[in-house]
């Protein structure tokens, strides 16, 4: 009597070390575990128009939140002046004008957030349409602008300044805050005495506000020069990515970011039985 073949076992599931994307970190577990609770009431399996939905923040961030935050800003430049706008008023109007994108994803386009890199994603796509927004504006200025003949060689550095800055501040600044809205939307599908803070969503907008609070006194109060673009680079913007990467569960792993944080099948589901005897 000839024996069974045994089929051979099925490939090993995905996990999230693959890839090369550095040790995983947490550094903040109580926070990881928070969000792990919003994902499991708020998971939806995905969402259709991934790229539309990230479309839609970038030019509604880029255009409607550009708009409102500049009005804002433009009204009180006289009275409180500049260095009080570009430091505080310009993050606390700027985010939330960015924010804005998110929502009408979320509410509208979406229709759901299933997890953080969900709105880490939207909040980045939203600021880096503010920013390239924002930029244009910037170096239209700076070409079109009557320099005294000592500065005029300068011109050149400062566009390519902002161009390098440009993918680096506001993408990161609103992925925080794409957490946040995130955690806001989810917290709606949780009873009253889940074991997640109230505070939460607030945490992650406070983060994004206080990165770009940072960001632009380091830029303002030394200069707006080489010096502030080298610090923010190679200082502010590293540390609060770690940051970012430790919230979204310990690492980035962009070849498959929204697949990244799909729970891997318990010991129970994983065990594969023998086959029965002849």
């Amino acid at each position: 009597m000839t024996e069974a073949l045994t089929p051979p076992p099925p490939p090993p599931a995905p996990s999230l070390e693959d890839g090369f994307h550095g040790p995983r970190t947490s550094f903040f577990p109580g926070i990881g575990r928070q969000l792990t609770i919003l994902e499991q009431s708020s998971r939806s399996g995905g969402v259709a128009g991934v790229k539309r939905g990230l479309a839609v923040a970038f030019i509604v961030a880029g255009v409607i939140g550009l708009l409102a935050s500049l009005a804002v800003q433009w009204a009180l430049l006289s009275v409180v002046g500049f260095q009080v706008i570009a430091v505080l008023l310009a993050p606390l109007t700027e985010e939330p004008s960015k924010a804005l994108g998110v929502v009408v994803v979320a509410l509208f386009v979406w229709k759901a957030v299933p997890n953080r890199r969900y709105g880490a994603a939207l909040g980045a796509a939203a600021g880096l349409g503010f920013g390239v927004v924002e930029s244009i504006i910037y170096i239209i200025n700076i070409t079109s602008a009557s320099l005294p003949a000592e500065l005029e060689g300068a011109r050149a550095g400062l566009v390519l300044m902002r161009v390098v800055v440009t993918p680096l501040m506001h993408p990161l600044w609103s992925a925080f805050m794409g957490i946040g809205i995130f955690a806001v939307l989810a917290k709606k599908s949780l009873p009253e005495n889940s074991p997640t803070s109230p505070a939460l969503p607030l945490l992650f907008i406070i983060i994004g506000i206080a990165n770009h609070i940072v960001w632009n006194a380091i830029s303002v109060f030394s200069g707006l020069g080489y010096v502030a673009v080298a610090t923010n680079a190679m200082v502010i913007f590293p540390l609060f990515a770690i940051i970012l990467r430790d919230f979204l569960g310990g690492h980035f792993n962009f070849p498959n970011f929204f697949e990244s944080l799909q729970e891997s099948p318990s010991p129970a589901e994983a065990f594969v039985p023998p086959p029965p005897p002849p």
